[in-house]
C-alpha cells in the first residue's frame, strides 16, 4: 500500500511527520498502540483499517473521551469504532487534516494532510509516547506528589544538560525567581536591576521580596541587558541582576558576570525562554549564581507547569530546597526554623518534563528549520526584519520564531492573521508601560520600539511548509 504524505522541512525524520505506518491503525490493534501512534505522528489522529479496507478515523480526543468509560480495556480498536465516532470516506473533512485517499473499493490506498482548514497555533506541546509512558510510569508507582524518583532525575539530568552541580525542581518558573531571590537574602531596601523587555513575572518576583525593581533598557542587537545598561542602572543599593535571555537570544554574560563579581552583585538569569543557548561555548544558566528556568506548556522543555533552580553552590542549593519545602529543616519533619513556601513540583510533572528533556535537541532542530522556511517565505516582503544575527561568542536557540514589522502595520497584520485562523502574537509589552509598575518606570527607547514592532510566529511540530506560505501571505496580503 503506498502511502503519500506532504512535504515537511529538512532536519530529520525525528521531528518530522512520522512514516507511513504511524498514522493508520490496524481494527487488531489495541486503544493503547493507537494513542501512542497518535502522539507520535505529530497529526493526534489516526486512520483505521481492517487489511486494506478504511473503516474510519480516530482522534487523540476521542480516545481520552472514551477511556472515561473504560475503552481502554478493549483489546481492540474494532469492539469501539462505533464509539469513538467511525467517519467514512464521505464524512467531512477531519479538524485533524488526516485525509484517506480511497479506491472504488474502499480501500486505503494513500494518506494525505491537509491542514489548510486548520487553525495554526502559535505553540502547542510536543508530546510523544516517551512522556505519556513516563507519567503513566509515575501515577502508577503511586508518588504523583512533590516526592517520587522522576522529580530527582529531572533535576539531576537537567542540571547536567546545563553544566550546573545542583537543580531544585519547583512548581513554575516564576516561584523559581522568587526562590532565588530569598536565597540570596534580597530584600526591602535592595535594587535589582531587570530589562524592561520581559515578561512580568521577572519584575514580579523583586516585587515579591520587597525589593525595588531598576529597569534598564535592552540592548538593540541582543535584545537583552547588556553591560552598558546595567552599569547605568547601578547604584550602591544594587544587589542583583536578572538577565532575561530574551525569546532565545543569550544576554552578554560575560562581561555582566565580570562586572558583578568586581561589585559584589548576585546574578540570577531568567534562561525561561532559553534551554539550550550558550554563550562563549558555555550553556546559559550557568554564569550567575542561580538560573531559573520555566517549563510551561509553550516552553522548550514542558512539563505543562514546572520550573528549576540551578547553582553551583551547594549553600543556596541547600537554602533553597529548604525554602522549597515550607521552611522545613531537613532530617526533623514539622520543625521549622524559617519562613518557607510550597514550591515544590509533583512526580508527575517531574516525568513529563524528564521525557521531553530526552528530546530537546530534536525540539531545538525543528524550531531552527521552522525559522528557515519563514526567512525564505517572507525574505522579500517589504518591511519585515529578522533578529539581527548574533557575534559568533552568542549561540541562541529558537523558542518562538521572532520577526519585526512596521509597527503603524502591526494591528492590521494580527486582524488579518485572525480572519485567516492563524495565531500571531506581539512581542512583551515594555515594562515601563505597564500601570502596576510605574512607580519605577524609566525611558526605555530600544524596549519601547521592540516592543511596539516585535511579531511572534507560529513555532511547533505543527507548522509545515504550507502552514508557513498561510501566513507568508497574510504577511504579504497586509505589508506589500
Amino acid at each position: 500500500m503506498s502511502l503519500t504524505m506532504p512535504a515537511v522541512p529538512a532536519g530529520g525524520d525525528d521531528w518530522a511527520l512520522a512514516g507511513d505506518e504511524d498514522l493508520v491503525c490496524d481494527a487488531s490493534d489495541s486503544p493503547m498502540a493507537a494513542i501512542e501512534k497518535c502522539l507520535d505522528n505529530g497529526v493526534g489522529a489516526c486512520l483505521v483499517v481492517d487489511g486494506p479496507r478504511y473503516l474510519g478515523r480516530v482522534t487523540l480526543g476521542e480516545l481520552g473521551h472514551t477511556a472515561l468509560d473504560g475503552a481502554l480495556l478493549a483489546p481492540t480498536l474494532r469492539q469501539h469504532l462505533d464509539t469513538f465516532g467511525r467517519r467514512l470516506a464521505n464524512d467531512p473533512a477531519s479538524t485533524e487534516g488526516l485525509q484517506p485517499e480511497l479506491d472504488a473499493g474502499g480501500n486505503l490506498i494513500g494518506v494525505a494532510i491537509d491542514r489548510s482548514a486548520q487553525r495554526i497555533q502559535i505553540a502547542r506541546p510536543d508530546m510523544s509516547h516517551l512522556e505519556f509512558r513516563a507519567l503513566l510510569d509515575a501515577f502508577l508507582s503511586s508518588w504523583i506528589s512533590s516526592k517520587g524518583p522522576y522529580v530527582e532525575r529531572f533535576e539531576t539530568d537537567f542540571s547536567g544538560f546545563v553544566g550546573v552541580r545542583h537543580g531544585i525542581a519547583v512548581s513554575n518558573g516564576t516561584v523559581a525567581l522568587h526562590l532565588a531571590l530569598m536565597a540570596l537574602g534580597i530584600g526591602p531596601g535592595d535594587e535589582v536591576i531587570v530589562p524592561d523587555l520581559t515578561f512580568a513575572a521577572t519584575i514580579n518576583a523583586v516585587l515579591y521580596c520587597g525589593a525595588t525593581p531598576v529597569i534598564a533598557d535592552v540592548d538593540a542587537h541582543t535584545w537583552c541587558l547588556s553591560l552598558a545598561t546595567v552599569e547605568r542602572a547601578c547604584t550602591p543599593r544594587t544587589k542583583a541582576i536578572i538577565p532575561v535571555h530574551l525569546y532565545g537570544r543569550p544576554a552578554e554574560m560575560g562581561p555582566i558576570a565580570a562586572f558583578a563579581a568586581r561589585h559584589g552583585i548576585a546574578i540570577v538569569e531568567d534562561c525561561a525562554e532559553a534551554h539550550g543557548a550558550r554563550y562563549a561555548g558555555r550553556p546559559v544558566g550557568g554564569f550567575g549564581d542561580v538560573a531559573c528556568f520555566s517549563f510551561f506548556a509553550n516552553k522548550i522543555v514542558t512539563s505543562g507547569e514546572g520550573g528549576m533552580c540551578l547553582t553551583n553552590s551547594a549553600d543556596l542549593a541547600g537554602t533553597m530546597r529548604v525554602l522549597r519545602d515550607h521552611g522545613m529543616t531537613p532530617g526533623r519533619s514539622y520543625w521549622h526554623e524559617r519562613v518557607g513556601f510550597n514550591y515544590r513540583i509533583t512526580n508527575l510533572q517531574a516525568a513529563v518534563g524528564h521525557a521531553q528533556l530526552g528530546r530537546v535537541r530534536q525540539t531545538l532542530r525543528r524550531n531552527a528549520d521552522i525559522v528557515e522556511m519563514y526567512r525564505v517565505a517572507l525574505g522579500g516582503i517589504p518591511g519585515v526584519r529578522f533578529p539581527p544575527d548574533m557575534d559568533a561568542i552568542y549561540s541562541p536557540v529558537v523558542w518562538l520564531a521572532s520577526v519585526l514589522v512596521p509597527a503603524e502595520r502591526r494591528v492590521a497584520l494580527f486582524e488579518a492573521a485572525a480572519r485567516a485562523d492563524i495565531e500571531l502574537r506581539p512581542f512583551f509589552h515594555s515594562l515601563s508601560t505597564l500601570p502596576p509598575y510605574q512607580p519605577w518606570a524609566r525611558p526605555c527607547p530600544v524596549s519601547l520600539a521592540l516592543s511596539a514592532s516585535g511579531v511572534n510566529l507560529p513555532t511547533s511540530r505543527l507548522v509545515d511548509a504550507d502552514a508557513v506560505d498561510r501566513v507568508a501571505e497574510v504577511f504579504r496580503n497586509v505589508l506589500a
